[in-house]
């Protein structure tokens, strides 16, 4: 049926025109049916002339309220047109989540044109320069667009699909568009402003909570099961008239109950415990966040993942698998259980009573009862409902600053200062918008704070540099949990840029780490030693008391070594001096790092060697066990485990002396 309205409302042939207005088509085609979504509310079924529409596995809609008549039809056109052939006949659609975006600014945009008696889009082709010129200023002058500044790029991004669909095709009026919105676009971009990273000691006290309640709920769990599970049982029991306003199951004795009332205060909050868990330890996106089903989570060779789905940089979906702290995956898993009985709590309501329940409960009964979405079931203490929320909402589950409000120390606002993203606010529409914190001011939190502070965390902890995160991110996961697994390239690109805005901190918190290591003789490798060497001969004999004629002391001296070492690399398992010229770059074997001239370990990276050796010793002692005819075929994978294992020991030893020698 939707290729039928697109025939009639668009001519395809090489480039995409719409098709002229007629009020009598429009009629026509408006009970055409496009779409049909499951939905808490019950099955929403888009037809064409509808204000809303919304396509089976979508978050959101795209709406055209008050876009009637020919704006309305170029509208609805665009959207068809964007999701089924993208820029061009033979070009890829355009998501949802994009079409939705450069609708909702044609509307707002047509509608204003509307209000000055200008009744579409495509009248404008036709508008004498002058008041086209006029037009453009007043709208971006009466929508402030010099504070908004996001309005102008929004409108020059709805440009681009006026001029592909036809509807503007005067180059002179493009261009005029492009002097007006020029200026501001420039001013959006010098004005950026990256998301603030969240601070490491709130971090700690956030996680702190989050792991405690958790830990409360886990252990609180089979009691709590065990009054739901039973409470589940008698829902047959129950008089039908009971369930004549709410499904509310009042079948507990009073010393259930008052255990009940007791337990509740375990659970009643562990939803948004376990949203924090995911978003700090996984680097998710929160679109991605909300797409986790019951049983996203799983391990393998004890390493805990999540099962999720890309959707914002991908066609289509694509599922990731993402490696995550063991308290994420115990969260997910408990949320999982829990959501389990809500699900069959909705289905036997539905059995017995769907007759007498209100018709928005079983609406939302039928969508629990078949959705899979960890986040979207509210764990009531004697009912079930369930949520198809996607955003983050002010009184949302998903609103961190409604469950924890942090002041900020002078210390957080000197780490957010050193990274350059002290603001409280990145959004434009926030009365905070790009004002600096003060101590005392409660940390604002968002969503993608936490993408931010995984990729920093990642890079600030040496898990792993920009190299290891640019070619080959899922090295990591072989010695630490909090990192990606099987990437999404895009994805993968984003943290990139995340990542580099923290490379001049890196350099210099490494260069400190080094030759603070160095001075206290607790280097290791080969390239350790001669780093000592090369210290001693800038230094003289100044270096124990860490100054020399060149330099006025040791921070100085930090400070131009880190400014003149491009060539430097941070490792998961050491320091490379020799950087992008290095032949074994990312290579997932460190034994052939130790014996190179160019390479340094410090006591920081003997957590990770520790990890190396014991996983050898695990994995040579399982190939001790394989059948005598096996394990010729195994011989080279054994030669590494031995080559790793030789190499750990070397490291380990080195630093274990050097520090109990100091």
């Amino acid at each position: 049926m939707i290729h039928d309205v697109l025939e009639a409302v668009l001519k395809v042939d090489g480039v995409i025109r719409l098709q002229p207005y007629s009020e009598e088509q429009y009629q026509r085609l408006g009970s055409t049916v496009l779409w049909q979504a499951n939905r808490n509310t019950g099955v929403m079924v888009s037809r064409f002339c509808d204000d809303s529409w919304l396509r089976g596995g979508e978050k959101s809609s795209i709406t055209f309220h008050q876009a009637n008549d020919e704006l309305g039809y170029e509208l609805r056109a665009i959207t068809l047109g964007m999701l089924s052939h993208g820029a061009g006949e033979g070009m890829q659609p355009v998501k949802w989540g994009t079409t939705k975006r450069i609708i909702r600014c044609s509307k707002r945009f047509g509608l204003w044109l509307q209000a000055q008696n200008i009744r579409s889009l495509h009248q404008l082709d036709t508008l004498p320069l002058l008041r086209l010129r006029h037009l453009i200023r007043r709208f971006l002058m009466e929508n402030n667009a010099s504070k908004h500044i996001h309005i102008a790029q929004e409108v020059s991004s709805a440009l681009y699909w006026w001029q592909q669909y036809g509807i503007i095709r005067s180059t002179e009026r493009v261009d005029l568009f492009t002097e007006l919105l020029s200026p501001l676009i420039a001013l959006k971009s010098s004005l950026r402003q990256k998301h603030a990273v969240i601070p490491t000691r709130i971090m700690k006290l956030m996680l702190k909570v989050c792991e405690e309640q958790l830990e409360v709920a886990e252990a609180h769990f089979g009691q709590w099961q065990v009054i739901q599970l039973a409470l589940n049982h008698r829902i047959a029991e129950l008089n039908p008239a009971h369930f004549n306003r709410d499904t509310f199951i009042d079948a507990l004795s009073e010393n259930e109950a008052e255990e009940l009332n007791h337990l509740h205060a375990c659970f009643e909050r562990i939803r948004r415990y376990v949203f924090v868990l995911v978003m700090a330890y996984s680097g998710m996106r929160h679109s991605e966040a909300m797409a986790l089903d019951d049983d996203a989570a799983f391990s393998r060779d004890g390493i805990y993942y999540l099962r999720s789905e890309l959707s914002k940089t991908t066609d289509g979906s694509q599922a990731l698998e993402w490696v995550v702290s063991e308290q994420a995956y115990r969260g997910v898993k408990l949320l999982g259980k829990m959501n389990a009985i809500y699900r069959q709590r909705a289905k036997q309501l539905i059995q017995y009573y769907s007759k007498s329940l209100p018709e928005k409960r079983l609406l939302d009964l039928q969508f629990g009862s078949k959705d899979t979405k960890l986040f979207r079931v509210k764990h009531t203490k004697q009912s079930a409902w369930f949520s198809n929320q996607s955003k983050t909402t002010k009184n949302g589950f998903n609103n961190v600053n409604t469950l924890f409000s942090i002041p900020v120390t002078q210390a957080d606002i000197e780490q957010l200062e050193t990274l350059g993203c002290n603001v409280q606010s990145v959004s434009a529409a926030s009365k905070n918008f790009r004002l600096p914190y003060q101590v005392g001011i409660p940390f604002n939190f968002t969503s993608h704070q936490f993408r931010h502070t995984f990729a920093w965390f990642i890079v600030a902890n040496r898990l792993g540099d920009l190299d290891d995160i640019k070619y080959q991110y899922k090295h990591l996961e072989s010695s630490m949990t909090l990192v990606y697994s099987h990437r999404g390239y895009d994805s993968m690109a984003e943290l990139v840029r995340l990542t580099e805005s923290f490379e001049a901190y890196l350099s210099e918190q490494a260069m400190t780490d080094m030759v603070s290591a160095a001075e206290q003789g607790h280097l290791a490798g080969r390239g350790g030693q001669k780093f000592v060497e090369r210290l001693k001969q800038v230094l003289g004999d100044d270096f124990e008391s860490g100054s020399s004629p060149h330099f006025a002391n040791m921070q100085e001296l930090l400070a131009y070594t880190a400014k003149h070492s491009s060539n430097f690399r941070g490792l998961s398992h050491g320091y490379c001096t020799k950087g992008t010229s290095c032949k074994v770059r990312n290579v997932a074997d460190p034994s052939h790092c130790i014996n190179c001239d160019s390479y340094i370990a410090t006591p920081k990276h003997l957590p990770h060697w520790l990890v190396i050796k014991k996983r050898c010793e695990q994995q040579l002692t399982a190939f001790e066990q394989f059948p005598k005819e096996m394990q010729p075929r195994f011989a080279s994978f054994k030669g590494a485990l031995t080559d790793n294992l030789h190499a750990a020991n070397r490291i380990i030893e080195q630093l274990q002396i050097n520090i109990k020698e100091a």
